[in-house]
């Protein structure tokens, strides 16, 4: 005669591996990941750099190329540069912005020339000027990113957005050129 707390074991061990199944490709480590942080963004100046961070999740990284969309009408992208996962990786690196100007996606290529990278870290900065209010999404429309072989690396991406309120400064005051007479 089974008890009632048996009953409840079965019942939880049951739940547990239908929602929980066990596989050989599950992982410990958490998800390989491209996004932006903060998100949402909400900028304090006129011009503003929005963080692209990887999450490479233990993988060695070699090379990652990227592309994402923003609203043209909302922000202004003034260019991207190789955030701190690069240039602070005592590695020699490619860094290629590809972006073209009047258009409303970022685009770049890079890769580690002598080594790869399995740490987390800013891979880019994204430098915006703000045009007017609004919410711009951070679109993902490619993330390819290459392990040390060259071989593709199962990444995701977390689109963004950047939140563009009243609490934006969007003129610089200038009051002209004030003269003082002393006598």
């Amino acid at each position: 005669m089974m008890t009632d707390r048996l009953w409840l074991a079965i019942l939880t061990c049951f739940c547990i591996s239908v929602f929980f199944p066990l596989s050989p490709t599950l992982s410990l480590v958490h998800a390989q990941t491209l996004r932006f942080d903060p998100d949402p963004f909400i900028p304090q100046d006129y011009d503003f750099t929005v963080p692209l961070v990887i999450e490479s999740g233990g993988y060695e990284v070699k090379g990652v190329e990227c592309q994402v969309s923003f609203d043209s009408a909302l922000v202004s992208l003034n260019s991207i540069t190789p955030g701190p996962w690069y240039t602070d990786s005592n590695q020699q690196f490619f860094f290629w912005d590809y972006t073209q100007p009047g258009t409303n996606t970022v685009s770049f290529a890079s890769a580690m020339l002598d080594g790869s990278n399995s740490s987390d870290g800013v891979i880019a900065l994204c430098h915006f000027s703000f045009v007017d209010f609004g919410t711009s999404p951070l679109d993902f429309n490619l993330v390819d990113v290459r392990g040390i072989t060259n071989q593709a690396l199962p990444f995701d991406s977390d689109n963004g957005m950047i939140f563009l309120g009243d609490g934006v400064s969007v003129k610089t005051l200038s009051f002209g050129t004030l003269k003082a007479i002393y006598r």
